[in-house]
């Protein structure tokens, strides 16, 4: 009569030792050469984003005739822009490449935390951007409008007490092998304990609340902005009405800037969760 091997009821590395058997798994999850490659485009954009924010906010910083309410909210943009670069997108790349999560439940989630509050004060900084520009276009002549240093504080509070429900919800996941003993760390992942509809409700209240209602906004200052420019070109004179299309066209940049730029992050999160 014939024997039955292990590998005869469904598992082909039962002859394998545990090290043999950790070789493979690791073979299969180690980054490849197109990886690799990710990997460098990865960081010549890191490298380029860090030099190109970094010097964005020593010129502002630097140069109090600079200090407007425009160039404050974009040396905001750019401090967000770099609390990626900086703590989210090395982490999250080598999360990426090697199917890894490599640190512990707290670094879990603060990357997250950091990266969603990047995000919120992005969006909540170019919807301040547009009324800026749409206000610059309507009543150019009126008090302004905010203390753009106590907006920016409030942008940022209000970004991070967004950013707190899903990080709350992430801890570390060991992997899930046949051998049930190994203790490797190849495999971990970082995600949300809570569910699977749950999380698709949420990921659907963002891309409302925080793509879909500011692109509107955006918008609807856009189109109100351009009726004013063509009602009032007959009223103004040469120069202001150059300055008004300035500024029309800066708030045009911002819509296009803000679809394109977070459709696809929106998109994602809709189609993964």
């Amino acid at each position: 009569m014939a024997t039955s091997s292990a590998a005869d009821y469904g598992d082909p590395w039962a002859n394998l030792t545990d090290d043999e058997y950790v070789d493979v798994i690791v073979d299969y999850l180690k980054p490849s050469t197109v990886e690799w490659l990710f990997v460098f485009v990865f960081l010549l954009v890191m490298v380029v984003g860090v030099v190109g924010n970094v010097l964005v906010v020593y010129v502002v910083i630097r140069n109090k005739c600079m200090w407007s309410s425009m160039n404050l909210f974009l040396t905001n943009l750019a401090f967000s822009d770099l609390l990626v670069l900086i703590f989210c997108l090395p982490p999250t790349v080598i999360n990426d490449i090697t199917k890894t999560f490599w640190g512990d439940a707290l670094l879990c989630k603060l990357i997250l935390f950091f990266q969603n509050t990047s995000v919120y004060v992005s969006v909540l900084t170019l919807v301040c951007i547009s009324i800026e520009r749409w206000k610059a276009v309507s009543t150019p002549l009126a008090m302004p409008l905010w203390h753009t240093p106590r907006v920016i504080l409030v942008i940022w509070l209000a970004s991070m007490g967004l950013s707190m429900p899903e990080p709350i919800t992430l801890t570390t996941f060991p992997p899930e092998y046949a051998r049930q003993d190994l203790n490797i760390r190849w495999g971990t992942r970082c995600k949300e304990s809570w569910s699977e509809s749950f999380q698709q409700k949420y990921q659907l209240t963002q891309t409302i609340f925080l793509f879909l209602l500011p692109l509107g906004v955006i918008t609807a200052l856009c189109v109100h902005m351009l009726f004013i420019l063509n009602s009032r070109a007959m009223h103004i004179n040469d120069r202001h009405l150059r300055n008004r299309k300035k500024a029309a066209k800066m708030l045009i940049m911002v819509v296009l800037i803000f679809a394109i730029s977070y459709l696809p992050v929106h998109l994602h999160n809709l189609l993964t969760s």
